[in-house]
């Protein structure tokens, strides 16, 4: 009974939706798995020498992996808005964490915050775009943009009202840490309608605070250079395992074959040795530690298993790609590829960043400069920061880490990858 007046919504909701969603309707589940504060290099597939990720290390032995993945901020929130969106922080007005606040208003007050949001019913969603083509459509852990029932989701654990704290996912953070029964509630009904479905996994991991259970604390401190060190090792071998519960009820269900799995971290970390919960040269800055994350696609028996070390992905591909493999039309606003198209991302060969303040002046959105940091492309193995001030030249395959500025030695490379990031500004800001 449940089950039919969920359908019956749904068909109200969109009848184009009514008739996909049938018994007939096999196009894929999706479940989008969104790591949240991990460095790029903090996996066991991806070398690390002591963090055990064995549920992810088996999920990429049979995905299509992307180890030279980018987000398009790296913050959370503009990072979470660009992979909804398929736009960038100066295309989606979504720059920074939080507005600014006038003195007396805490960072809750609900104008702002709903101006904050604002800017997002004007764009696309790829999410939006799945429910109405009648995919059911869950929402857990991370999300910002206030209640994501509004945003084009058709069930969701976070409720998004900032009068009950709900800044960035409120009880939805729940989710993996504390439990997984409105996953697999939503999953069972899904399945019961014999309707595609499609689950945000934003699990607030490996994100402080750093309190993963005792036992992984315990096998890290004796290996970690330093406590923060191991208490955030910790946190990334939970959260692999609560991947492992997540892909286990798919098995179960007997709908794993039918389901893709797209991975992407929102960020990057690197704890700081002498202060617990914080980090440093990662998260909010430009560098690879801060911008460059795996990105993979699965699909069994679709997708071919293949890691490529060289090829340069973009967040912005998220969205194109789940719409496309989804038959889904994909708004022409999204000029991201299909990550499942090797050959046009090796043509592309470039991706871009922008890194604004934590905190936006919601008075200043049309000054796409107002509050920014820095913008970024990489181009093949080049990589120009653009900072307020200077720029920074690094060739990434000698050097990984940016450790070595270049832009002294080099001053041609940095005018044509500056006039680069000048010509994509302008492309991409004159775009209805």
């Amino acid at each position: 009974m449940k089950s039919s007046l969920y359908i019956s919504i749904l068909c109200l909701l969109s009848t184009t939706g009514c008739m996909l969603a049938t018994q007939t309707d096999e196009r894929p589940n999706v479940v989008f798995i969104l790591s949240d504060d991990q460095a790029w290099n903090d996996y066991g597939f991806m070398g690390h020498p002591h963090i055990d990720t064995p549920h992810l290390d088996k999920l990429a032995s049979e995905s299509l992996v992307y180890e030279r993945g980018y987000v398009t901020a790296p913050l959370c929130r503009p990072s979470l808005a660009g992979l909804v969106s398929g736009l960038h922080p100066h295309q989606n007005g979504i720059r920074g964490n939080d507005p600014i606040m006038p003195k007396g208003l805490d960072r809750n007050s609900v104008p702002l915050r709903a101006r904050m949001t604002a800017p997002m019913d004007d764009h696309p969603s790829f999410i939006r775009a799945l429910t109405e083509s009648g995919y059911a459509t869950l929402q857990t852990g991370k999300w910002w943009e206030g209640n994501p029932v509004e945003h084009g989701f058709t069930d969701a654990m976070t409720h998004g009202d900032p009068k009950r704290k709900g800044r960035h996912g409120d009880v939805g953070l729940k989710i993996g840490r504390d439990t997984f029964q409105p996953y697999y509630d939503f999953v069972d009904r899904a399945v019961d309608a014999k309707q595609p479905f499609f689950v945000w996994y934003g699990v607030f991991l490996p994100h402080t605070p750093h309190n993963a259970p005792k036992r992984l604390q315990d096998k890290y401190t004796k290996v970690a250079p330093n406590q923060s060190t191991a208490k955030y090792w910790a946190n990334v071998e939970w959260f692999d395992e609560t991947c492992g519960t997540l892909l286990e009820y798919l098995e179960t269900k007997g709908i794993a074959e039918n389901t893709i799995i797209v991975y992407i971290c929102d960020n990057g970390w690197v704890p700081d040795p002498k202060k617990p919960q914080r980090y440093q040269r990662s998260k909010r800055d430009p560098f690879e530690a801060g911008i460059r994350t795996p990105i993979m696609v699965h699909h069994k028996g679709k997708v071919t298993a293949y890691h490529d070390t060289e090829t340069l992905a973009s967040a912005i591909d998220i969205g194109p790609t789940i719409l496309r493999a989804c038959s889904v039309e994909v708004p022409a606003k999204m000029t991201g590829l299909d990550l499942r198209d090797t050959a046009a991302l090796v043509e592309r060969n470039q991706v871009f960043v922008e890194a604004y303040e934590h905190d936006s002046n919601l008075d200043q959105l049309a000054d796409l400069d107002n509050g920014l940091n820095a913008r970024v492309v990489i181009n093949g193995w080049d990589k120009l920061i653009a900072w307020s001030d200077r720029t920074e030249l690094y060739e990434l395959k000698q050097d990984p880490d940016d450790r070595k500025d270049l832009s002294k030695t080099q001053p041609e490379k940095v005018q044509t990858l500056n006039a680069i990031i000048d010509n994509w500004l302008k492309a991409t800001s004159s775009q209805d």
